[in-house]
């Protein structure tokens, strides 16, 4: 899909579904701007072509708002924001402290709200934006053992549905995107923490998903939702705003 000639920062697009996305905006045409945690998040902004590219720990406070300054410095505006984070801790709701939920809060729901107030107003003023939000299929049906992220993400597809009606009259569309089953580093932590659990292998775990939760009969890949994103950022996808795409294999479906 046709992105020529507009600017995105594309957050945790060092690796997983946050890489696929940065690529499929950057072979749209986009200029791209990445965050990362680690030092190779510097290798993939090359090998991808990217404008530029920073570190940026969302646990931490103000690194949301610094990450856009860094994306406008580079790009001189953002038009499209695809706020995207890793996940938070994985544990049943006994065993989480308070420490857990405040760091989950910073790093998921938190970053949203200071990534989209850092990239709005340009947005305003120019009358064209895209506000895409990764989540998870958590938003919609929640997950075992996922508890703060199953809590903070809804928090941030409720963001994306409150700002739809009110920005699309300045050419502003906003969406959700709620994976589940993709096929990256963190599908296999947590299908082995699963295994663990439950006292089987990881082939065990992953051979039951496939047969009870997927009707599809694989895991998803990270350019599927790559390519998803790149169409709801082009001119095509105008005059949808404030829905919740669900990427899971048919997995709520049944």
């Amino acid at each position: 899909m046709t992105v020529t000639g507009k600017r995105a920062l594309v957050t945790a697009g060092s690796s997983g579904i946050g890489a696929a996305v940065a690529a499929s905006l950057r072979a749209g045409g986009a200029e791209v701007f990445i965050t990362g945690t680690r030092p190779h998040t510097a290798d993939v902004a090359r090998d991808l072509g990217a404008a530029g590219w920073a570190i940026a720990d969302f646990t931490k406070p103000g690194a949301a708002t610094g990450a856009v300054r860094s994306a406008l410095d580079t790009l001189g505006g953002v038009d499209i924001l695809v706020s995207n984070t890793g996940g938070s801790r994985a544990a049943p709701a006994t065993e989480l402290a308070q420490a857990d939920w405040e760091s989950a809060y910073r790093l998921i729901l938190d970053s949203a709200i200071s990534l989209t107030n850092a990239v709005l107003p340009g947005m305003l003023a120019s009358e064209w934006g895209r506000l895409i939000y990764l989540t998870s299929v958590g938003v919609v049906r929640p997950l075992p053992r996922l508890h703060t992220s199953n809590v903070m993400r809804a928090g941030v597809a409720a963001l994306a549905r409150s700002l739809a009606g009110e920005v699309a009259p300045n050419g502003i569309t906003t969406h959700v995107i709620a994976p589940a089953h993709v096929d990256t580093t963190r599908r296999r932590a947590l299908v082995a923490a699963a295994a663990t659990s439950a006292g089987t292998s990881v082939e065990e775990t992953e051979r039951r998903q496939l047969a009870t939760e997927l009707p599809v009969g694989r895991w998803g890949r990270p350019e599927e939702i790559g390519e998803l994103v790149a169409y709801l950022c082009s001119e095509r996808a105008s005059f949808q705003t404030g829905s919740t795409h669900v990427v899971d294999g048919g997995m709520t479906s049944i």
